[in-house]
């Protein structure tokens, strides 16, 4: 199993999981201006799983709005379109996956909480930044390691030796992934959310948060934010990416952001309040 082998399997693979068409519908609603808020909710709405977390989280601290919302156009009236994609796409993967057997080396609780963890850290390092759509970086962070999930999905005999190798060596799985595949989860990421067509802003900063030089310059600020998220949920200890290690903040990705030591502080000191809004989504999305 190679490189190759792996991209050939992902283009053209027939059990290569799927996500609901209704996602697809609601990227396309999103992405219109001329639609409203009755498109949406109607859209979402024909899927019971999306649409009864939609009413969850409108309902949950994650969100805190204070008034009950019991009605899918409420919640998209309340939570706008962007934040409704991101549930939606959220859920609908974590349902794609879950329909699969997981690897009993890898904790795929904890590696949704990490993912999670992700997301919301760079929500909150794209609201300090103010200059990237703030559903969107929170969507990149919470799909960055989703590579992962396809390597332990589709080959378990080689992930069992990826997973031995960062125990036996102490490196990453990004270095393991490297030796056993020749190709990295970030770069599957990139090739699955292609393949589920996703827009270009959440294709690139997944395909590229591990190697910020190739990213393509207009999507480099997204690829940033999760390789800054994704260190400071490490340092943290929220949920697992299958690994022990625990990088130190790219500088690079730190220039990009013009993010200096107090910021990052500020960052971390904030990421601590965040803990209970991350399991109350992962308890949701469950």
């Amino acid at each position: 199993m190679n490189k190759q082998d792996i991209m050939l399997a992902i283009m053209n693979v027939e059990e290569f999981p799927t996500l609901p068409q209704v996602i697809s519908k609601v990227i396309e609603i999103c992405g219109n201006s001329e639609s409203t808020v009755d498109d949406l909710a109607k859209v979402v709405s024909r899927d019971q799983s999306i649409a009864s977390r939609i009413l969850k989280l409108a309902n949950s601290a994650y969100y805190g709005y204070l008034r009950k919302v019991n009605t899918i156009p409420k919640a998209v009236n309340i939570l706008g379109f962007d934040t409704i994609r991101s549930l939606a796409i959220s859920a609908s993967v974590f349902d794609t996956f879950k329909k699969i057997r997981s690897n009993y080396n890898f904790d795929r609780c904890q590696f949704w909480i990490h993912s999670i963890g992700v997301g919301t850290i760079s929500k909150l390092i794209a609201r300090q930044i103010n200059k990237v759509d703030v559903e969107v970086a929170f969507l990149n962070g919470l799909l960055h390691d989703v590579g992962k999930l396809f390597f332990e999905s589709f080959y378990p005999t080689q992930f069992e030796d990826i997973m031995k190798e960062v125990t036996v060596n102490r490196c990453s799985i990004y270095e393991a992934e490297q030796k056993v595949f020749g190709i990295t989860h970030s770069e599957v990421g990139g090739l699955l959310t292609d393949r589920w067509k996703f827009p270009p802003e959440l294709v690139y900063p997944i395909e590229f948060h591990h190697d910020l030089e190739q990213c393509p310059p207009q999507y480099l600020m997204l690829a940033a934010i999760v390789s800054v998220a994704d260190s400071i949920c490490r340092r943290h200890n929220i949920g697992s990416g299958g690994d022990c290690i625990l990088p130190e903040i790219n500088p690079l990705a730190a220039s990009i952001l013009s993010l200096n030591q107090s910021n990052i502080d500020q960052l971390i000191e904030q990421t601590s309040g965040e803990r209970e809004n991350i399991f109350t989504f992962m308890a949701i999305m469950d």
